[in-house]
């Protein structure tokens, strides 16, 4: 199997970094002069209208750097040129819907059409589950079901971080730890294309959240969102059988944060009897800030959550016992967090 050195994954997330960082401003410009704003409305957190067409800036950057990647390691692109392509295709199918999206507005049916036809792709390439394992059976092969399968992981994983998108910079703050944790478990499980593409997307979100973060100069939209989401539904079924024994845990693991969010969404209307895609603002970042949490505090709550499933991940697959100690010593400075703000609440109120 081709590998990238080191140095060509770095060279990879600081390309997509610098082309992120220098594109960006330009298209906040572009999209304040055409109107091309997410305006503020009652399911809605900000309070200013934001250029929402952050997603272009994301899926160029990304292709550049990765494309970079490849021609940096011809061998590696020679291994997967086929497969690759169904990827490619599919990602703009998802980019170009989410972009319509973005701009005129799509139904919810016509979406999951689309996305549909993206995973249809994938499949067709050669990309699907095949297999997963079970701690006390052994490896399960799935047969004609890894296809239902394959599709509703990839509906389901490329809306998660559509799902989160709702306060400034949670997504993209999000998506940077998830993609850092594949990187790194990329490279320790030598699982090159995998890290290739984290690479890709940890240097293009690093870059993007520093205009993405509050107060926000622009949104990723529903086309930067999407195609996140995409992405990282293909990184999670790239495991070989060699890696079966955690192949399924650590890409739930790694996408802890959006998937939680996905499922309580989900339980929580289907209780309600509501539509599973009509928007509301019952998520769990709206919760949080009604109990008071300042909408930073509220953020680096979820990136500490985040951060925690990626510590998880790496103890896990090092099997390192005392990177659980710190996986515990940071659960409890989380619930120090939440005590002290909430004793401080208390106390302002009852001063007041």
């Amino acid at each position: 199997m081709a590998q990238t050195s080191l140095i060509g994954y770095f060279l990879v997330i600081a390309l997509g970094f610098y082309l992120t960082y220098i594109l960006t401003p330009p298209l906040v410009r572009f999209c304040r002069r055409r109107g091309l704003l997410d305006h503020p409305g009652p399911r809605k957190v900000h309070t200013e209208a934001t250029p929402r067409l952050g997603g272009v800036v994301l899926l160029l950057s990304f292709v550049t750097a990765v494309s970079v990647g490849f021609l940096w390691n011809p061998p590696l692109g020679e291994c997967f040129r086929g497969r690759l392509t169904g990827v490619i295709l599919g990602g703009l199918v998802v980019f170009g819907v989410g972009l319509y999206d973005d701009l005129k507005e799509v139904k919810p049916s016509t979406k999951l059409f689309w996305q549909l036809v993206a995973v249809a792709l994938v499949i067709i390439f050669g990309y699907r589950i095949r297999f997963f394992n079970l701690p006390s059976y052994g490896l399960v092969q799935l047969g004609f079901f890894s296809y239902p399968l394959t599709a509703i992981w990839f509906i389901g994983v490329s809306n998660t971080v559509n799902l989160i998108d709702g306060l400034d910079g949670l997504a993209t703050g999000v998506s940077v730890i998830v993609a850092l944790t594949f990187f790194a478990a990329g490279i320790i499980l030598k699982i090159y294309l995998t890290t290739l593409l984290a690479a890709g997307l940890l240097g293009v979100c690093l870059a993007f959240l520093r205009y993405n973060y509050p107060p926000a100069k622009i949104f990723m939209g529903d086309s930067g969102s999407l195609f996140l989401g995409y992405m990282f539904a293909v990184m999670s079924i790239l495991w070989p059988k060699s890696l079966a024994a955690i192949a399924l845990t650590v890409p739930i693991l790694a996408l802890g944060v959006p998937i939680i969010e996905t499922l309580t969404t989900f339980f929580r209307r289907t209780l309600r009897k509501q539509k599973f895609y009509v928007a509301d603002n019952r998520h769990i970042h709206h919760f949080l800030l009604d109990l008071g949490l300042s909408r930073r505090l509220t953020l680096w709550l979820f990136y500490l959550t985040s951060m925690l499933f990626s510590l998880l991940v790496m103890a896990l697959i090092t099997q390192n016992r005392n990177l659980l100690f710190l996986l515990v010593f940071f659960l409890m400075a989380f619930v120090l967090i939440l005590i002290l703000h909430r004793w401080n609440s208390a106390t302002n109120s009852t001063r007041g």
